[in-house]
């Protein structure tokens, strides 16, 4: 826990191994830099937002709070951040524009915006708007996914990448939401209102379900018209492990399984394509 989850490796590494199924998917160069640009950078913003929780809203797991508490997160972050801006100075002028995204990761759990008038918080983060705190985070991913390997390869955004971003959009989003369940009192003693603590975990869960599917009909239409969109094998795998996740996981569900194997889950598009080549 301490070597790979703590930091945030693993996630990360999941993160970053999306880019080879997005480099298969769409018949792009296979580059390295972009999978080691987008893991250096997913490490920032995580370790960032931790490093911030544990001064505003207490990690619940208290191994994980006095990691960071001891500086280790700091560690971590200053040697992402040199190995982000060495990859971003040896990148194309296109990969340092898009790049411009990351900023919204980097400040989404810092206080900013001053909230006049209330006495227990004197500033607001952008996670505290209602709702939004998993979707900057998966919306982030997602674009990062798309735009850092198609800049490195100069390709433009086509049908094909539209309908692969949406599909990533739902597989990167449900899986984020999760945490958002397993954060439930976490955020709700920290005033942080999440889509589960909006519509109840229930609900949650079947709004995820209608937009799975609705991932599956925009692949399946793409299938129709012969686009370089996710095959069957991994569209109808990765959304299955999303709606079975959904209907397994709870608020109560330990969270090593949240950070080891739901985290973990992430690999599994380029775990597929990387066995069928």
């Amino acid at each position: 826990m301490r070597g790979l989850v703590y930091p945030s490796f693993w996630v990360s590494a999941a993160i970053a191994s999306l880019v080879i199924f997005v480099q298969i998917t769409l018949d792009l160069p296979r580059q390295w830099e972009p999978i080691a640009l987008i893991f250096s950078v997913a490490l920032i913003p995580y370790n960032l937002d931790r490093i911030a929780d544990t001064y505003l809203q207490k990690i619940p797991d208290s191994q994980a709070q006095a990691y960071f508490r001891q500086g280790w997160g700091w560690l971590v972050l200053g040697g992402a951040a040199i190995a982000f801006a060495v990859l971003l100075y040896r990148a194309n002028p296109s990969v340092r524009w898009v790049s411009l995204g990351v900023l919204v990761p980097l400040v989404y759990g810092l206080p900013l915006v001053p909230a006049w008038g209330r006495k227990d918080r004197q500033w607001w983060r952008l996670k505290d708007i209602p709702a939004s705190k998993a979707w900057i985070v998966s919306g982030t991913i997602t674009y990062a996914l798309m735009a850092v390997p198609l800049a490195y390869a100069n390709a433009s955004f086509t049908l094909s990448a539209g309908v692969t971003t949406f599909f990533l959009l739902i597989f990167v989003g449900t899986n984020s939401h999760l945490f958002d369940v397993r954060d439930l009192e976490s955020d709700r003693q920290a005033g942080v209102l999440t889509l589960p603590r909006l519509l109840g975990v229930d609900r949650h869960r079947q709004f995820w379900f209608a937009l799975n599917g609705l991932a599956l009909v925009a692949v399946a239409w793409g299938w129709t018209r012969s686009l370089a969109v996710p095959s069957p094998a991994i569209a109808l795998s990765c959304l299955g492990v999303n709606l079975l996740t959904l209907r397994l996981i709870q608020p109560n569900t330990p969270r090593d399984v949240y950070s080891i194997l739901v985290d973990g889950y992430l690999f599994l598009p380029s775990l597929i394509v990387g066995l069928n080549r």
